[in-house]
C-alpha cells in the first residue's frame, strides 16, 4: 500500500459533477483519485457511437450559459475555451389536437406567432417572460450556494421571490392568463421528467426568459464536448483516473467514511469520499451499515427515468427547429436534430438525430423491455417527426433498462424527480449530514438537472470538503 494513500480523496464517478469536483480539489493541492465504472468519463453527458455517427448520450441543449461560465471560471477554464453555437429556432411543439406552438430565440417573433393564433396572448407572453426573468435574476445567485438559507435569501434581496419559488409550475402558468397551448408549450420541459405541471417546481417557468435572454446553445461537437473538456482539464490538473472500476461499498465505521471497496474486492483508503453516483444510490447501496429507516425514506423519493431513445441517421430538408416535441397526455416525444447547427456531424448527406421518449419511472417498469420496444416502433411509425425527410435509418435503440445497465444507474433512473415538494424540502446535501467525510454531488444535490447545475454542484461539494479538509501545506 502506498504510505500516503489514506491522504487521497476518492471521487466515485466521472460525470460532470465528479469531474468538476475533482478539478476543484486538485487545483487546491489535494491528491484526487476518480473511480469510474465505465470505460470513459462523462456519465450521462458522454457520447454514444452508433452506425459510425457520434451522438450525445443525454442532455439536449445548454440553457444556462451563465451558470456554466461561473463553473468554468471556478475551475480555471478560460472563457471561450468551449465554442458555443447559438440556437435561433429553439423548439416546436405539436399538440394532440393538431395545434402548434413555436419558440424562437427572438422574443418578438415568438410573441407575434402566439398573437396570430390567440389574439391578446403576445403581450401577455412578453409580460410573463419579463416577470419570470426578473425573479430569475433575483434568485440566480442562490444557485452558487450550497443549500442557501434565510440569510442568503435576504443578502441577495430575493425575499420577494420566495412565494414564487414555493409555487408549482402549474400554478405559475395558470396565473399568467396565457392560452392553454402556450402554457403547455412553456411547460414541455417538465414532461421530460414524466411529471404533471401541478407537481413541477415553479423555476421551470424560467426557461423562456433564459433562451430569450442569454440564449440557448449547442457546444461545437455536441453537449458531450462539456464532459470532454472537463476530462482533459482534470488530467492536466493531476487528477488520477481508474476506469472500469465500479465501487461496491463506502467504508463508514462509526459513521465516518474512511475509503471504498471496489467490486473486485480492493480496499482503497481515503481521507474523504465524494460521490457523483446517484445520491439515493450512494446511501442505499454503497454506504456500509447505513441505517435502514433512512434508506426507507430515501427509497420513497420519486425517480426520473431516462426514457427510451432511437438513434437515427436522417437525410433531406428538415424543419428548422433544433428540438421538435409531440405532446401526448402528460408525456411527450422529442426529435433532436444537432445537424441543423453542426454540419460537421454529417456524413455523405446523412445527419445524426435522436427520437427520445421520456417515461415516468413506474411506467417504464410496467412496460418492460418488450413494451418499450413496441413503444419505439409506434413512435417511429408516426409521421410528424419525418416531415421534410427523404429517408432515415435506425442505427441503435436503447431502453431504460439498457440505460441503467450501461451507465450503472440506480434503479434505471437518472435522479430524483425535481418536484415542487422536493424543492421546498431541499435537495440532498453536498456535505452528508449523517456520514462524516462523505460528500455528494450531481443532479441530486442541486435545484436543477442541467449540465451547468451538475458542474456547479461539483464545485460546491468540493468547497464543502475543502472547508473540512484543507490541503496540507
Amino acid at each position: 500500500m502506498n504510505p500516503s494513500s489514506d491522504q487521497q480523496i476518492i471521487v466515485i464517478g466521472a460525470g460532470v459533477g465528479g469531474l468538476s469536483a475533482a478539478i476543484r480539489l486538485a487545483r487546491q493541492g489535494q491528491r484526487v483519485l476518480v473511480l469510474e465504472a465505465r470505460a470513459q468519463a462523462g456519465g450521462l453527458a458522454s457520447g454514444v457511437v452508433a452506425g459510425g455517427f457520434t451522438f450525445d448520450a443525454g442532455p439536449y441543449i445548454l440553457l444556462d450559459k451563465p451558470g456554466l461560465e461561473w463553473a468554468f471560471a471556478h475551475l480555471g477554464i478560460a472563457d471561450g475555451t468551449l465554442p458555443l453555437t447559438p440556437i435561433e429556432h429553439v423548439y416546436h411543439v405539436l399538440h394532440e389536437d393538431g395545434q402548434t406552438t413555436a419558440f424562437d430565440r427572438s422574443l418578438a417573433d415568438t410573441a407575434a406567432g402566439f398573437e396570430a393564433r390567440h389574439p391578446g396572448s403576445g403581450a401577455r407572453y412578453q409580460a410573463f417572460v419579463a416577470k419570470t426573468g426578473a425573479v430569475h435574476r433575483n434568485v440566480q445567485p442562490l444557485t452558487y450556494h450550497s443549500h442557501p438559507g434565510v440569510l442568503d435569501v435576504l443578502r441577495h434581496g430575493a425575499l420577494g421571490s420566495v412565494p414564487f419559488m414555493l409555487s408549482s409550475l402549474g400554478g405559475v402558468l395558470e396565473k399568467s392568463g396565457l392560452p392553454a397551448p402556450v402554457r403547455a408549450g412553456i411547460g414541455i420541459w417538465t414532461h421530460i421528467a414524466g411529471q404533471p405541471m401541478s407537481q413541477a417546481p415553479a423555476p421551470m417557468a424560467f426557461v423562456p426568459s433564459l433562451f430569450h435572454g442569454v440564449g440557448a446553445y449547442l457546444p461545437r461537437g455536441g453537449m458531450r464536448a462539456v464532459a470532454e473538456l472537463l476530462t482533459a482539464t482534470a488530467v492536466a490538473a493531476g487528477v488520477e483516473f481508474r476506469y472500469e472500476t465500479p465501487v461496491a461499498g463506502i467504508m463508514a465505521p462509526r459513521g465516518r467514511a474512511t475509503g471504498v471497496r471496489t467490486a473486485a474486492g480492493e480496499v482503497l483508503p481515503a481521507r474523504a469520499v465524494l460521490s457523483d453516483a446517484s445520491g439515493i444510490g450512494t446511501y442505499v447501496n454503497l454506504v456500509e451499515d447505513f441505517p435502514e429507516p433512512a434508506k426507507t425514506k430515501l427509497r420513497a423519493l420519486p425517480l426520473q427515468s431516462p426514457g427510451t431513445c432511437v438513434y437515427l441517421a436522417v437525410r433531406g430538408r428538415r424543419p428548422p427547429y433544433y428540438v421538435r416535441f409531440k405532446l401526448r397526455g402528460t408525456g411527450c416525444t422529442a426529435f433532436v436534430q444537432p445537424g441543423l447547427l453542426d454540419p460537421g456531424l454529417a456524413q455523405d448527406g446523412w445527419f445524426p438525430a435522436r427520437l427520445i421518449s421520456p417515461l415516468p419511472h413506474p411506467e417504464a417498469a410496467r412496460l418492460g423491455p418488450e413494451g418499450q420496444h413496441r413503444l419505439m416502433d409506434e413512435q417511429l411509425a408516426e409521421p410528424w417527426w419525418r416531415e421534410g425527410l427523404e429517408d432515415y435509418r435506425v442505427l441503435h435503440r436503447r431502453t431504460t433498462f439498457e440505460w441503467g445497465r450501461e451507465y450503472h444507474l440506480y434503479r434505471d433512473s437518472m435522479n430524483p424527480v425535481m418536484t415542487a415538494q422536493l424543492m421546498r424540502q431541499g435537495r440532498l446535501a453536498h456535505r452528508s449530514p449523517t456520514v462524516r467525510n462523505l460528500y455528494l454531488t450531481g443532479s441530486s444535490t442541486h435545484p436543477g438537472q442541467w449540465v451547468s447545475f451538475c458542474a456547479i454542484a461539483g464545485i460546491l461539494a468540493a468547497d464543502c470538503l475543502l472547508h473540512d479538509h484543507p490541503a496540507h501545506a
